[in-house]
């Protein structure tokens, strides 16, 4: 009985607990096509979806510098659909086709993050609109594609993983003009903050004689920021949210060649998150376990010496 207390109480120190979940979908993440196909339901019961998808850049790609990727999703009348989970894909190939794997960068997902899969919990619109900032490190013709899948509550396919595969959107990249104000290739925009805090911007450019900052809400007026100069780098701040709640902000480059305006970048405000490292609960379980036997050794009592001559003489007469 002791035996079997002690193995239990063991496996429980050693296995992680869950300490995440995503209640009613996987969450925003990095997803191969094959996850659209399976990992929501039982692949043999897909169904086709009917939504019509459609994707195009936001003006000219030019290698180095963020491009604003938009997909568009209509035929909501044709399904009774709740949520959608939305893939942007550099491939159908249902493994290694996130768009990272095919010379992209995923600056923003508009969501507060850097993935090529996101969900909305809600449809509130006949066209949902969604837009990724992506860079390109190579010059040439690229392909991309957007595919969805959701439920549905009404027809005879209610209850049924629905699946969706767009055709391949060729985006050119472009080389870039030698003396064009841009952003520095390497700059990372922030994509999330908590909820009071404000965020400083050192943008760096290349080429630029003088740099406008501007932020709004979604869709909404655009307010200018005060930005100063620190020698490549141009410094602005972002005001704090109050609440969680999503803001965008841009820079207009201003310099020897036409002038330059970023996409919006989407800088998402929430609550503090709790996070955990697997391999700190495993090496926290791991002093547990030596705690629980260092216990077992300190309380546990020596037999005495004349009991264990005792037994050897029974043993042995």
């Amino acid at each position: 009985m002791k035996r079997k207390l002690v193995l239990l109480i063991t496996l429980s120190l050693l296995i992680p607990l869950h300490v995440s979940g995503n209640p009613g979908g996987v969450g925003n993440g990095l997803e191969n096509m094959q996850c659209g196909g399976a990992c929501h339901g039982d692949a043999n019961q897909n169904a086709t979806s009917n939504l019509q998808l459609s994707l195009q850049p936001s003006g000219t790609v030019w290698i180095g510098q963020p491009a604003e990727i938009t997909v568009q999703i209509s035929g909501f009348e044709s399904h009774n659909v709740d949520q959608i989970g939305i893939f942007l894909l550099s491939s159908t190939n249902a493994n290694g086709d996130i768009p990272t794997t095919d010379g992209w960068s995923i600056l923003s997902d508009g969501m507060g993050g850097s993935n090529n899969y996101i969900e909305y919990a809600s449809i509130d619109s006949a066209v949902l609109t969604h837009s990724w900032i992506l860079r390109a490190d190579e010059i040439g013709e690229k392909m991309l594609y957007v595919s969805v899948h959701h439920g549905d509550n009404s027809g005879s396919d209610a209850g049924n993983p629905f699946f969706g595969i767009s055709q391949a959107f060729a985006i050119t990249v472009e080389p870039i003009p030698e003396n064009l104000q841009r952003i520095n290739p390497e700059y990372e925009p922030p994509t999330s903050r908590e909820i009071g805090e404000s965020t400083k911007l050192c943008l760096e450019t290349i080429a630029a004689g003088n740099v406008i900052i501007e932020w709004r809400e979604p869709s909404g007026q655009a307010y200018q920021l005060e930005t100063t100069q620190n020698n490549e780098c141009w410094e602005a701040e972002l005001p704090a949210a109050l609440t969680t709640s999503t803001i965008e902000w841009r820079a207009v480059l201003e310099g020897e060649g036409p002038q330059q305006t970023t996409p919006w970048f989407s800088l998402v405000s929430a609550e503090p998150t709790w996070e955990a490292d697997e391999t700190a609960l495993l090496l926290q379980s791991i002093a547990h376990l030596v705690l629980f036997f260092g216990l077992v050794l300190l309380v546990r009592k020596p037999k005495p010496r004349d009991s264990e001559f005792k037994d050897y003489l029974e043993e042995n007469i």
